[in-house]
């Protein structure tokens, strides 16, 4: 493998892998900015073809946290990332939330009963405690890329953010080099295990009206901005050991990709519905700090093309440790046994990485 150390001694980088391709790329820089010092390249005006492009990092609540640009001040790429044969084991714990979860369970379910929204994505955040903070976070993000190859790979340090990997199945937008871009609705869950799920038939209603509501809030975004859209039959998509379903979207760039980005952002998927309602339940009601989790994160390149995907399947280096996230989507009729077993499914995509000894 090149020797990426000096892109990684960077106060700024960014690594990362686009789904089913095998080339890492990588960006620094001395310095991150904030989405006020980069609007222009935010809003992805259509004459910015004179910008060295970067990495963008937008947290789920805009209003609590920075957006930040890493601009591309070096830039290199490699085809892949070569493990060791033998696994990184970790000597550590893992901090138990589970009676946090059901009491936020609890309150959010009493709100869907009562009528107050449809649908709302409740989030945890794992603490795993390591005794040795020996955490190679590389070896981490070159595993990902093996496990996850459908999915987009990325890790990013910056001061305003800290450290931070996803491995993401869900594209928010992106816009390709014949100047049309792509959304998808994502969502509904269940184990790759469940042979039956292997076939639309064996999806019962719940994960079919999940996904129906992120279609919806899709269509009217894209009606409501007069753009003509071509849309995909809904089809199952694999990501490591977890099933989704998915519906894929394609229409001309819009002149101001920065409204549709507000717009389709934070998704039903990672919020609900009514989408403000769903917010408010969320910050109301949610014990943990969401961060940039559930935001979105991806690169914008030089010839104007960009690729932004929610942050999803994440975690965050932290002292003596990270911290993992997962969510899953409430319905009135939803089970608190099995929305947290949905949630260990996609902890367990993380887990997976970095697994603890015995």
């Amino acid at each position: 493998m090149r020797d990426i150390s000096s892109f990684l001694s960077s106060p700024c980088f960014a690594l990362y892998r686009l789904p089913r391709t095998g080339t890492v790329h990588i960006i620094s820089a001395t310095n991150a900015l904030s989405a006020t010092d980069i609007a222009d390249l935010v809003s992805f005006s259509k004459d910015n073809s004179g910008s060295d492009g970067g990495f963008v990092i937008a947290p789920y609540d805009k209003s609590r946290h920075e957006t930040i640009f890493i601009p591309a001040q070096k830039r290199t790429h490699i085809n892949s990332i070569t493990l060791p044969h033998e696994p990184q084991l970790l000597s550590g714990y893992e901090e138990s939330d589970q009676k946090r979860y059901m009491d936020d369970f609890a309150l959010m379910s009493e709100q869907l009963h009562s009528g107050r929204a449809l649908k709302v994505v409740l989030a945890r955040k794992v603490r795993l405690r390591l005794v040795a903070f020996t955490l190679d976070i590389l070896r981490v993000f070159g595993t990902a890329c093996q496990m996850y190859p459908n999915n987009f790979i990325a890790l990013w340090n910056t001061p305003q953010t800290g450290t931070w990997l996803t491995a993401t199945p869900e594209l928010l937008l992106s816009r390709s080099s014949d100047d049309r871009c792509h959304t998808m609705a994502l969502a509904g869950t269940m184990p790759l295990s469940n042979e039956a799920a292997l076939r639309m038939g064996g999806w019962d209603a719940k994960n079919f009206e999940e996904q129906r509501y992120v279609q919806q809030h899709i269509f009217k975004v894209l009606g409501d901005l007069s753009l003509h859209y071509d849309v995909s039959d809904t089809r199952i998509v694999r990501s490591g050991d977890l099933l989704h379903l998915c519906t894929d979207f394609r229409f001309p760039t819009p002149q101001s990709v920065g409204l549709l980005l507000d717009w389709l952002h934070p998704t039903p998927a990672v919020c609900g519905l009514p989408a403000k309602r769903a917010h408010s339940l969320i910050a109301e009601q949610e014990h943990i700090e969401r961060d940039y989790y559930a935001g979105y994160s991806g690169p914008i390149n030089p010839d104007g093309t960009f690729g932004l995907y929610v942050t999803l399947r994440c975690l965050h280096l932290v002292e003596q440790g990270c911290d993992l996230y997962a969510g899953s989507g409430l319905l009135a009729e939803s089970n608190a046994y099995d929305e947290w077993q949905e949630t260990e499914g996609k902890l367990d995509s993380l887990r997976k990485l970095m697994p603890l000894r015995g």
